[in-house]
């Protein structure tokens, strides 16, 4: 998510982490000493955010995945700001269940960069897997998939920084009544998460809220309240000139580059029901390769 070179007052981003599922190498000691396992750390978040999803290694049934998140011009506490704050972890993918699991066999949750677009994720499926959040002391109800359809900005041509996407997309939603962020108090967040994949290959291109995911949760990251801010300054601008109904600006975490070979249909209609099938068999081979970086704008 890029912030602009002049940010205005509250173009900020909120991620809100959970201490014991912080990974513990580049956070500073100031910050770690005071950490309450008790509760959320709230982090402020006024530069840009880059995620990286990387496939390091693979055996036979399963890829090592290493997840990456980059804060910069993070502040967590009155008067301290740290420039650049790097969340990183490896995660096991288990390539015959599409399911992430920690190396002591604890199921995480189906991952966010991919679905088989011919095994769509189905109504109440988990996303975040209950015995996972339990063990780090994560109160919730069940978090799960609420919505899969095809209709999400239908008509409309999506603007990444990696590529112009035509509709139809595959959009999914999930959803959950609380996640206590204060043992003590109670308190509590509803939980988002909407999740929008290209049609013919099921990466992942944009996100919409994006509360609450397995690569984020293993990072510590259980709320996001958060903008691409150049973005939406993009989309403000189409929406004043009356241009919205045509054209959308990606806002969330969107798709910057892949190793991934996505088709080029034009300006035409998607494709045939047996080019996706070819392109969704392919990128079961392809997968074990898959990049999506958020790389750095050249100024």
């Amino acid at each position: 998510m890029m912030m602009p070179t002049n940010p205005k007052k509250g173009e900020v981003n909120v991620i809100e982490v959970w201490p014991r599922l912080l990974p513990p190498q580049g956070i500073p000691k100031s910050i770690i000493e005071d950490l309450d396992n008790s509760s959320t750390v709230t982090l402020l978040v006024s530069g840009d955010m880059y995620l990286t999803i990387k496939i390091v290694n693979t055996t036979s049934d399963t890829a090592y995945v290493q997840i990456e998140l980059e804060l910069n011009n993070v502040s967590a506490k009155q008067g301290i700001i740290i420039p650049r704050l790097s969340l990183k972890k490896t995660l096991l993918l288990n390539l015959t269940e599409m399911l992430y699991y920690e190396e002591d066999g604890t199921p995480i949750g189906r991952p966010m960069f991919f679905v088989n677009p011919l095994h769509l994720p189905k109504e109440d499926d988990y996303i975040v897997v209950p015995a996972f959040l339990k063990k780090y002391g994560l109160i919730s109800d069940r978090i799960t998939i609420k919505n899969v359809s095809y209709t999400w900005m239908e008509n409309r041509v999506l603007h990444t920084h990696y590529k112009d996407f035509m509709p139809p997309y595959l959009y999914v939603e999930g959803r959950g009544l609380y996640l206590v962020y204060n043992r003590q108090t109670g308190g509590s967040f509803d939980i988002v998460t909407q999740l929008v994949y290209d049609i013919d290959t099921g990466i992942l291109i944009t996100t919409g809220l994006c509360d609450i995911t397995p690569e984020l949760v293993s990072l510590g990251i259980v709320k996001v309240i958060a903008l691409d801010r150049v973005n939406s300054r993009k989309l403000y601008k189409l929406i004043d000139e009356g241009k919205a109904d045509k054209e959308w600006w990606a806002q969330g975490f969107n798709l910057y580059d892949t190793n991934v070979k996505l088709p080029d249909y034009g300006s035409g209609r998607s494709p045939s029901t047996l080019a996706k099938y070819f392109f969704a068999l392919s990128l079961v081979i392809l997968a074990v390769v898959f990049l999506w970086t958020e790389r750095r704008w050249k100024r």
